[in-house]
């Protein structure tokens, strides 16, 4: 199981590869327009300065072979793919977010109370109920998400502000350039990955001739 992070040529993405690190963007800065539509009356944190990393889990066949993926996420092609080992990533960084976990898609959002802490009509003994019922809140109003969008298969990290989080860099395993990237962009990409070492580790993705798949291939100098 993988983590993915596609991403277009642009100074703070390649400041990210440069420093390993990934950005966490505000409500909203993400393609979901009913992204931060709730609030939470009497609330001390301020939930529109919180930081959400959005990647795409699955296995190589359901994302770098999905033209749906490298379409919508991948510039069509022009962009380029990060590609992390699951367990490796999220142990990395996982001591410096709030939470973290799989998005869930639905017809309508589940708005239960998350200001209780309480699961049951006892109170769990040995349980830290203000951290149950922070985890509550964060899966209420941060990990629902339309149907419409289930294709994206989002998992989530989000922190107290927006901002980036370095990760440790053996949790990387490839990186995969999309074949319709600009000469002048790929030249530049591949003269950063040439300095950090990671040559070694780049794929393409190209359209399979009379297909409708997205084939990965070796990276040759």
């Amino acid at each position: 199981m993988n983590l993915y992070k596609f991403q277009t040529i642009n100074n703070l993405s390649l400041e990210g590869l440069i420093k390993h690190s990934l950005y966490f963007a505000r409500t909203d800065q993400l393609n979901d327009p009913t992204e931060g539509m709730f609030a939470l009356e009497g609330h001390s944190k301020d939930l529109k300065k919180f930081g959400i990393l959005s990647m795409t889990k699955g296995e190589p066949s359901q994302i770098e072979n999905s033209p749906f993926m490298w379409a919508h996420y991948g510039n069509e092609l022009k962009g380029f793919c990060l590609v992390f080992g699951f367990d490796s990533f999220v142990s990395s960084i996982e001591s410096a977010v709030l939470f973290n976990g799989d998005v869930h898609y639905q017809s309508g959002r589940t708005l239960l109370d998350p200001l209780s802490s309480d699961q049951g009509p006892e109170p769990l003994s040995g349980v830290d109920h203000e951290v149950l019922r922070d985890k509550n809140m964060y899966r209420n109003l941060f990990f629902q998400k339309p149907k419409e969008f289930e294709n994206e298969r989002e998992y989530r990290f989000i922190t107290e502000k927006s901002d980036s989080l370095q990760y440790d860099k053996k949790s990387l395993s490839k990186i995969i350039i999309g074949e319709r990237m600009e000469s002048c962009d790929e030249t530049v990409l591949l003269s950063v990955l040439g300095n950090l070492g990671l040559l070694n580790k780049v794929e393409y993705a190209y359209v399979q001739k009379d297909s409708f798949k997205i084939q990965i291939g070796k990276f040759f100098l």
